[in-house]
């Protein structure tokens, strides 16, 4: 009996969110899964309690166990490792030897690596273009392959550095797909509206709150799901019940959070670009489409992408608040309107089942593994 194929994921908060297809691997035993780590230790530990409200005990025995790997990477070798880590982060200093002994599958869903388009940007501008060098180096390295989430990330990482990527995007769990099933489409007038993530201004979610007193006297009812800055702000908008605002906070069940979104209408994700993000793949997109709903969306990079397929329909330009807020009203009064726009979509979110990502994955850790020389 030829040796299991061993496996093990780092990913900067959440392994199990972003790799659903991975663990059905190994559920399957197609895969031994030998750890699941978060490369961020301190940060992590603050990240999970300030967004996510995870219980200390939980977060610290994540910090703890991720500490430890830190301390065993020397003796990790013989293993397919996927690894996701923002470009130029300097984290990667850490874990970049564990190319030595065994196969890296880097993960990527960054769509530009230019120097000052990245979400991390050390200081000073010496030390960026040192670990630039060190990030190429790595991605060059013959026991290294990257995974793209997009086409477009697979070419921006061409442009940067010079490698092929396979492209294989975000799965969506089956319970999402099961909440689409049960998804009733509404027959009267109103709208209810979802947004699901972190609650900050970069998300959106300044620009929801200006546009829910309107809103809401057409018979337009949001529910916030998540954690972040403005999460006061939402819950103090939430206390008044003219609002038509409800704040649930965050939900880390993913079961749960499909039942959430299958008694709405329309996901929401009005992102707003800085200077160095825009929203990239935005997998509560694709969850929500299999969930039953219509998207509502910035034309941003990762929208854009996901919803190409159904010719764009419903991106609009993030400062265009005005023809969201006209789309909106009609979608309210027009529920044959709304199943239009549902239907144009839906189809998109076939093809990030799980069982057809997961396939991509088997396929490409499978040739990572035979191709193993440590």
């Amino acid at each position: 009996m030829s040796a299991p194929i061993r496996l093990r994921l780092i990913h900067e908060t959440n392994p199990a969110k972003y790799f659903p297809a991975l663990y059905d691997l190994a559920r399957e035993g197609r895969v031994q899964l030998t750890g699941a780590h978060r490369y961020s230790v301190v940060k992590e530990w603050l990240r999970a309690w300030r967004r996510d409200r995870t219980p200390p005990g939980v977060r610290t025995a994540n910090a703890w166990h991720d500490l430890l790997f830190r301390l065993s990477l020397p003796g990790v070798r013989g293993e397919v490792v996927v690894m996701g880590f923002a470009p130029w982060d300097w984290r990667l200093l850490i874990y970049r030897g564990l190319a030595r002994r065994n196969r890296i599958l880097y993960h990527t869903s960054w769509h530009d690596w230019g120097l000052e388009r990245t979400p991390r940007q050390p200081r000073p501008a010496a030390l960026k273009r040192w670990l630039q060098g060190r990030w190429l180096a790595f991605l060059r390295h013959p026991n290294v392959t990257t995974v793209a989430v997009t086409p477009v990330v697979a070419e921006a990482v061409r442009a940067a550095a010079g490698v092929e990527a396979r492209v294989i995007p975000h799965a969506v769990p089956a319970v999402f797909f099961e909440a689409g099933a049960r998804h009733a489409p509404r027959q009267a007038p109103g709208l209810r509206l979802l947004y699901v993530g972190e609650i900050s201004e970069k998300k959106g979610i300044g620009t929801l709150l200006e546009m829910m007193p309107q809103l809401a006297g057409q018979g337009i009812r949001l529910t916030v799901v998540g954690n972040g800055p403005l999460a006061g702000a939402v819950e103090a908008a939430a206390a008044d019940p003219a609002a038509g605002l409800t704040f649930l906070g965050p939900v880390m069940d993913r079961a749960k959070l499909a039942g959430i979104m299958a008694e709405h209408d329309i996901l929401m994700l009005l992102s707003r670009k800085t200077e160095t993000w825009e929203e990239l793949f935005g997998i509560v997109v694709v969850e929500a489409l299999a969930a039953g709903l219509a998207v509502i969306a910035s034309d941003h990079v990762g929208p854009r992408g996901i919803l190409h397929p159904a010719g764009g329909a419903g991106l609009f330009p993030q400062d265009d608040t005005a023809a969201i807020a006209s789309e909106l009203a009609a979608l309210a009064t027009d529920p044959a309107r709304l199943s239009a726009l549902r239907q144009r979509q839906a189809p998109v979110a076939r093809a990030y089942g799980i069982a057809e990502v997961a396939a991509d994955w088997d396929d490409t850790v499978r040739a990572a593994w035979k191709g193993m020389d440590v």
